[in-house]
């Protein structure tokens, strides 16, 4: 890995680097066996970074298990942030490696997702989810009718008001596997709210996209079959001890606040795909709430 001086960054190339990682911001590189570094997409600016760097470094001060930033670099056209990080493999190309370790796997996941929702965050530290959503909600108003955004609004009204640290992008891309244990990487949408925002980018991920289009599944690296095992047994381990019809109705919650944040999304980030999600996501909120009232 060619490292030269650039304009006050250094410059880095990636060329016959592994990408092992891609969110909505960036894809992570593996540029050495302890090195990884993340491109960040046209756009995204250096005081975006920094904040980012600034959230690594708090998420990892109050416990949570993840990769510390250390420099910003250049990538080509791009801003990059490399971070070093022992012997790790995405989750991604862990379980394609292991799918017998599948279930071993959702078992740390929802342990590492607890870990992280015992930690409460000092009040206005960070941003809250439920806010955050009630500003989602409103900029989609005229999607939907009268009634249901009213039903919507009610249910988010109804959510605790709590500032359990979230990560609030759980799923296989953001995971690294460390040996025996899991790290959270892109803490980019580090917040604070009631986990049931968590488990709403639970089932974004692993069952309202792979409904829309099977290819979000093969996005994570898995197939729709898996991405489903991997949404359900996540709720089932993470309510256990609730009652069925608790659990049922954490998934129906969950599933409302995650289509509110895909629509908005889809909304504000004009993508070919984005009418077809809008509308699925439109008419799910409907079917599921003219099916609860």
């Amino acid at each position: 890995m060619e490292v030269k001086k650039k304009k006050e960054l250094h410059e880095i190339s990636i060329d016959g680097c592994r990408k092992i990682g891609e969110g909505a911001h960036g894809v992570v590189y593996q540029t050495a066996p302890d090195m990884l570094v993340k491109v960040y997409r046209e756009g995204v600016s250096l005081d975006d970074i920094h904040r980012e760097q600034a959230l690594c470094r708090r998420a990892f001060v109050k416990g949570i298990p993840t990769a510390i930033p250390f420099g910003v670099v250049r990538v080509g056209g791009h801003y990059g942030t490399m971070f070093e990080l022992l012997n790790a493999k995405s989750a991604s190309d862990y379980i394609a490696e292991f799918p017998e370790r599948l279930d071993w796997f959702i078992e740390k996941s929802v342990e590492l997702m607890k870990q992280v929702h015992a930690i409460e965050a000092e009040s206005g530290e960070l941003q809250d989810m439920k806010q955050q959503t009630v500003v989602w909600l409103e900029k989609i108003r005229t999607k939907l009718s009268s009634v249901h955004y009213e039903k919507l609004r009610q249910i988010l009204e109804s959510v605790p008001d709590r500032r359990t640290l979230l990560h609030a992008d759980f799923h296989l891309k953001n995971i690294m596997v460390c040996g025996d244990e899991l790290m959270l990487i892109d803490m980019d949408t580090l917040c604070t709210g009631d986990p049931i925002f968590e488990l709403a980018t639970v089932y974004n991920s692993y069952r309202e996209f792979p409904s829309i289009n099977p290819a979000a599944a093969a996005f994570l690296g898995i197939d729709v079959k898996t991405a489903e095992r991997i949404c359900d047994r996540t709720f089932e381990l993470y309510l256990e001890g609730d009652k069925t019809s608790s659990i049922q109705n954490a998934v129906h919650t969950a599933r409302l606040l995650g289509c509110i944040r895909i629509i908005e999304y889809m909304d504000r980030n004009a993508r070919p795909e984005s009418k077809q999600c809008i509308e699925h996501c439109c008419r799910d909120i409907e079917m599921l709430l003219d099916i609860k009232n």
